[in-house]
């Protein structure tokens, strides 16, 4: 049968092989738990990724909905100012309007006066004429007589 040299070296190697199998066993098993490791990591990244993109979404909608107000309130200064300018250039066209007829009352005034400060120049001129005429004449009558 076999030799005590043979039995040694058929112990040794199977000593050898019950190693190895068992080093394949643990490595088996750190292969297994780095694969779950390796899971469980790429769940929580993507567990991650999905949290903050909701986060970004959320942040995008309060932003867009924070830009929307503001381009509302915007909007709303505008028509306010527009308004405002509107009603001021309605109050000065009034105005305009009110100095214009003033004006013209004035005018016509001022071209009465004037016709009336014009006739009474003529009158005195013309009494003044008739007096100097009549002083002539009784001047003459004098000189004459």
């Amino acid at each position: 049968m076999y030799t005590t040299s043979e039995t040694d070296q058929t112990n040794s190697l199977q000593k050898e092989v019950h190693h190895l199998r068992e080093m394949i066993e643990v490595l088996r098993a750190e292969l297994e738990n780095l694969r779950l490791e390796s899971d469980r990591a790429v769940q929580r990244a993507v567990a991650d990724a999905g949290v903050e993109n909701q986060q970004l979404k959320s942040t995008i909608n309060v932003l867009r909905d924070e830009l929307e107000k503001v381009r509302f309130d915007e909007q709303e200064h505008i028509n306010q100012a527009v308004a405002a300018a509107n009603d001021e250039i309605i109050q000065l066209k009034a105005m305009i309007n009110a100095l214009r007829h003033d004006l013209e009352v004035q005018r016509l005034d001022n071209e009465a006066h004037a016709r009336q400060a014009l006739s009474a120049a003529n009158s005195e001129i013309i009494q003044l004429r008739d007096t100097v005429t009549a002083l002539r004449e009784q001047l003459e009558q004098h000189d004459a007589g």
